[in-house]
């Protein structure tokens, strides 16, 4: 059975921040949407089988890369709830504070 999938205001708040970047950046929203597909097909897999993801270095925390993206989730018997999600690509101490 899947898990149901909740995302925390901060998570939103980051992938909203980041679709709205390539939005600006690109002109269109294309890219945006092919992202947003990506995190969603993820999500669902993760739903069915959450310890698919790695373990970080905080307990309980396991992370998964979409592209050059962190997820970044917590799982119990119900649900799966999503923490963070940030570009791989920004400073290890900004990534850090997402999961602390």
């Amino acid at each position: 059975m899947a898990l149901q999938i909740e995302w925390t205001p901060d998570a939103k708040a980051h992938l909203s921040e980041i679709l709205e970047y390539w939005i600006e950046r690109n002109g269109t929203s294309t890219y945006s949407q092919k992202l947003y597909e990506s995190v969603k097909n993820v999500l669902t897999v993760l739903s069915k089988y959450p310890e698919s993801g790695h373990a970080t270095e905080r307990q309980g925390i396991r992370s998964k890369i979409i592209k050059d993206y962190f997820i970044f989730y917590t799982f119990d018997n119900k649900i799966l709830s999503v923490i963070g999600f940030c570009d791989m690509r920004r400073s290890p101490d900004l990534i850090s504070t997402l999961i602390d």
